[in-house]
């Protein structure tokens, strides 16, 4: 028998004054010592999740501070040489630029910038941590003394989203999310009002949560076939929600001549579409049709959905194959074999047959603890809408690796749990991990078995068919050797300076605050860009100047190899190898670099070479 999860968030009655004041102070303690830690690896140089879209997201802000475009979205200095047209909305933007645009009064204009990218993540950090908060509450337990800064250790690697310096946007999907869930649970008209407006906010952000947001309305959904109390005006508010807000933003995000066409890597008319007839569809169907019986409503609801659906699809079938539709297939298999996040674990056996097993499987033993508590008997709506969430996280991280950095957040959600059964109640009691769980021992140790079962199969799975190793891309080996992914020290470049580099090495030199054209960054816009950086650097019985020309490049830039260089690399990249080895052709010339930099600087045509106060000479 599983004890009751009473209160209206899933949390069990506080029973005593001490409990009372710990259910206030330990969060505040919790978030501080988190900000700090976060703040910390900044500091050090040592951000946890910090990637190139980083540096690009920073080149970008600053370009919106220095034009003040918002429909304009295509960034100065990628020279393809056609345009570069971001993907990212000018909402995302919004809250670096607000903030620095407020500093750059007292601290000019870089200083600001810098000050906004430390200072917003982290004040993105305090509501997120407070949902999460109400969410660690919700899955039962007394108080959250200890189960609280338990989860949040547990959520670390998810939480250095929120780190200074992590400017994209999945600290504000993360946001949105956690706040959806916490909307979700709290019930009410305005409850699910907020939450409509916030799908329709994150997916005007990113469609990459798509599934969580499905998910989410189908909770709304399924209290109307149901006939739940409030169900009906509940679904409504939601849609009406998510339909004004779609239509908002709509107008807010799209230049008036793009409306009627489709971009299926950003927010344009196929993602307002699909909003606004999904939101026609849950604020009109409860009016319109007062159907009675769940069979009914299920089915004009299915009905409706499902032709929304087909008339999204049959208008803009192009976008079925997601945001990298826009690429052809010999590009796109060639610029995805190189990331590691855009596989998914069948195809990642160097992580799951490595030292990093025995984590991944604490992460799933703890984002399925709560579906596996749900098996036991406790099926109250705040455990059942966190165990659908986790087990939904998990899923979509086995198919495609790059949705493993939100698990850890569910994880954190169960782990306690599982801790929590595992220990005698009495301990369990003094540790302040008491919450609602079953009675029966090997009810206890079932919490664990999921996680542990989908980890032993994951390493079965590659023990017996070994995945193919994809060979190392020639802009990967020329991107090696240039340290830790931060901007590039800063050169005095000559006016008209455009230099072809590989693409994480063209974005850190874009990051800088005096920097050159870069011909390629690593993202799917600078598709033109980096399959000719790719053919520059590989260019079998071609001669390279052809694409030097083509993207009108004066300049080369690669990565030094210090040590020796891998014969099998050096015979499959005989180019590459050397000008990173620096010996260029005779019609490239040596350009002094900073020694500190791991650069080669090459100079074409009669381009002069860039200085800084590190090079010699």
């Amino acid at each position: 028998m599983v004890q009751d999860a009473a209160g209206r968030y899933g949390e069990l009655p506080v029973t005593d004054a001490h409990a009372s004041a710990s259910r206030h102070i330990v969060p505040v303690l919790t978030l501080l010592a988190l900000a700090f830690y976060l703040a910390y690896g900044h500091w050090l140089g040592r951000p946890m999740n910090g990637d190139a879209d980083d540096l690009l997201k920073l080149h970008e802000i600053r370009s919106f501070l220095a034009t003040g475009a918002i429909f304009d979205r295509s960034l100065p200095d990628i020279l393809q040489p056609e345009p570069y047209v971001s993907h990212w909305p000018w909402i995302v933007d919004l809250p670096y630029a607000l903030v620095a645009a407020l500093l750059g009064v007292f601290l000019g204009p870089e200083r600001a910038l810098s000050a906004a990218v430390f200072a917003v993540p982290l004040l993105l950090l305090v509501p997120a941590f407070f949902c999460y908060a109400r969410l660690v509450g919700a899955v039962g337990f007394r108080d959250r003394t200890s189960a609280l800064p338990f989860a949040v250790l547990v959520a670390l690697p998810g939480f250095a989203e929120f780190a200074p310096g992590r400017i994209d946007y999945h600290n504000l999907q993360v946001l949105l999310l956690l706040a959806g869930l916490v909307l979700l649970l709290k019930g009410g008209r305005g409850a699910a009002f907020g939450n409509g407006v916030a799908v329709a906010l994150a997916t005007a952000i990113s469609p990459e949560f798509a599934a969580f947001h499905a998910l989410l309305m189908s909770f709304y959904a399924f209290d109307y076939i149901a006939g739940r109390a409030g169900g009906t005006e509940n679904m409504a508010w939601f849609g009406g929600g998510m339909l004004g807000a779609a239509a908002v933003l709509f107008v807010a995000i799209v230049p008036p001549e793009n409306y009627g066409i489709a971009r299926c890597d950003t927010y344009s008319a196929p993602f307002a579409l699909a909003l606004g007839l999904a939101g026609a569809v849950f604020a009109a169907l409860p009016a319109l049709a007062p159907l009675r019986g769940w069979a009914a409503q299920a089915v004009a609801l299915g009905l409706l959905t499902a032709a929304a659906l087909g008339v999204t699809i049959s208008l803009f079938p192009q976008c079925l194959g997601g945001p990298y539709a826009v690429l052809e297939a010999h590009y796109r298999d060639y610029f995805l074999a190189a990331i590691g996040q855009e596989k998914s674990f069948l195809e990642r056996g160097d992580l799951v047959l490595s030292g990093s097993l025995p984590s991944l499987a604490v992460l799933f033993i703890g984002a399925l603890a709560p579906a596996a508590l749900c098996l036991t008997g406790r099926r109250d709506r705040a455990t059942v809408a966190i165990a659908l969430f986790s087990v939904l996280a998990v899923v979509q991280a086995l198919f495609y690796f790059r949705y493993l950095r939100y698990v850890p957040f569910f994880s954190g959600l169960g782990l306690p749990l599982v801790v929590a059964a595992l220990l005698p109640p009495s301990l369990a009691n003094r540790l302040r991990l008491e919450c609602a769980l079953p009675d029966a021992p090997w009810q206890r140790l079932v919490l664990s078995a999921p996680g542990a079962a989908l980890a032993m199969l994951l390493a079965a799975y590659h023990l017996a068919v070994p995945p193919v190793t994809a060979a190392s891309t020639v802009i990967t080996v020329a991107d090696a050797g240039c340290g830790p992914l931060a901007p590039m020290p800063s050169y005095d470049w000559p006016q008209g300076a455009v230099v072809l580099a590989p693409p994480v090495l063209g974005v850190r030199l874009l990051a800088a605050e005096q920097h050159p054209a870069v011909v390629a960054t690593p993202h799917h816009p600078a598709a033109r860009g980096i399959e000719r950086v790719a053919r520059f650097l590989d260019p079998g019985k071609d001669d390279p100047r052809v694409f030097l020309d083509q993207s009108r490049a004066n300049m080369v830039a690669v990565c030094a190899w210090q040590a020796s260089f891998p014969q099998p690399i050096e015979a499959r990249y005989p180019f590459a190898a050397s000008l990173m080895k620096g010996v260029p052709p005779p019609w490239l010339r040596k350009c002094p670099a900073d020694a500190g930099s791991g650069l080669r600087l090459y100079g074409y045509g009669d381009a002069p070479c860039p200085t800084s106060p590190g090079t010699a000479g």
